[in-house]
């Protein structure tokens, strides 16, 4: 008797030195990716111009090169462009700490509903920044989780401004054109901070896939633009970005939006 106690607590002590010693481990390994990752990610974005290699930007063809893009700066962008990404990307960015809970638990639960068949989705700007700066895009659990923990991680020693600043600066928004400063001329041929409401709700709406809504395109997505900028719009006015009068006068000035192709 008195040995299957002392047996029991053999076991009992070698269970606890093991999950100290796991927790241990699995601390020392996520500061040490921190620090890979905070280096690596601060050397990029603290780069005079930011330097991207473009066959780990989606939707482009080019292999091994290099495109170099010039900052600008978050306040150089007008508000509405800012509110307007954040309305139709993600919400509650002020509020959560890299990862959305309520988007990241509907999008795990879709992706168990379809066995594995659908898009994790629910991304939040910090993951799609990391996403854009690691290159990484594939759509597997390891990749999510990875992602996951980096964006968890950015959010520890970059600001949510700091963060909103690169992200707009290269994201892709359309044929070989990354930032929304390259984007404002390339659809409207006009500076970024002279962009109105309504253009400011189209860049944010393409984001979803640019190359689909492109107006310069072979196909007519006249129809598909007026949709999405329309739930950019009710979407700014529903988180009380603008004013139900603003959205309304939104929807009359849409009439006048003129797309002019800038060749730069």
């Amino acid at each position: 008797m008195k040995n299957n106690q002392k047996n029991k607590k053999y076991i009992v002590k070698t269970v606890i030195i093991l999950i100290i010693f796991s927790i241990i481990l699995a601390t020392f390994s996520y500061y040490n990716s921190l620090k890979k990752w905070k280096a690596t990610a601060l050397q990029m974005i603290n780069n005079e111009n930011y330097i991207l290699l473009e066959d780990n930007i989606k939707n482009d063809n080019s292999k091994n090169s290099k495109k170099h893009i010039e900052k600008i700066s978050l306040n150089d962008l007008p508000p509405n462009l800012v509110n307007a990404y954040i309305a139709i990307e993600d919400e509650r960015y002020y509020k959560h700490f890299g990862i959305d809970i309520k988007r990241t638990s509907a999008a795990i639960g879709s992706y168990i509903i379809h066995f594995g068949h659908a898009s994790f989705g629910g991304s939040t700007i910090t993951q799609q920044l990391v996403k854009n700066l690691t290159g990484e895009n594939s759509n597997t659990i390891s990749r999510k989780v990875k992602e996951w923990i980096k964006a968890i991680q950015l959010e520890t020693f970059l600001s949510k401004e700091e963060i909103l600043e690169t992200y707009f600066n290269i994201i892709y928004t359309g044929p070989n054109i990354y930032g929304v400063s390259e984007a404002s001329k390339y659809y409207f041929n006009k500076n970024v901070k002279d962009l109105n409401l309504v253009e400011c709700a189209f860049l944010a709406g393409i984001n979803i896939s640019p190359n689909s809504f492109n107006p310069f395109g072979k196909e007519d997505n006249a129809e598909k633009i007026t949709n999405r900028i329309k739930t950019v719009l009710y979407k700014m006015e529903e988180l009380n970005y603008i004013t139900e009068e603003e959205y309304n006068n939104s929807l009359i000035e849409y009439e006048n939006i003129n797309f002019k192709k800038s060749e730069f």
